[in-house]
């Protein structure tokens, strides 16, 4: 994946997530990051989430796996891992 999409776009603050990467994620996704942004970065969520995954499906990420469908299982994975330690979105 290149670099073109690290940089936050003019006038995007610190907790903004790429517009690209959020049209590769769910409705469901994107309420779940919305909601920890109270106290969490959600540009870091992804980061941890996409870093987790690629640990635990190195075939996949080293195979035919594109990144659209990794982000979004990277984070549907990592919101079901970790659901104890976020705020719900129920």
């Amino acid at each position: 994946m290149s670099d073109n999409h690290a940089e936050p776009h003019d006038g995007e603050g610190p907790n903004h997530v790429d517009p690209w990467v959020q049209s590769q994620l769910s409705a469901h996704h994107l309420q779940w990051l919305e909601k920890q942004k109270e106290v969490v970065n959600p540009t870091e969520l992804l980061k941890f989430a996409l870093a987790e995954w690629v640990i635990r499906h190195p075939d996949q990420w080293f195979g035919d796996a594109n990144v659209g469908m990794a982000i979004r299982s990277a984070l549907e994975e990592f919101i079901v891992r970790h659901k104890e330690e976020f705020i719900s979105t129920e």
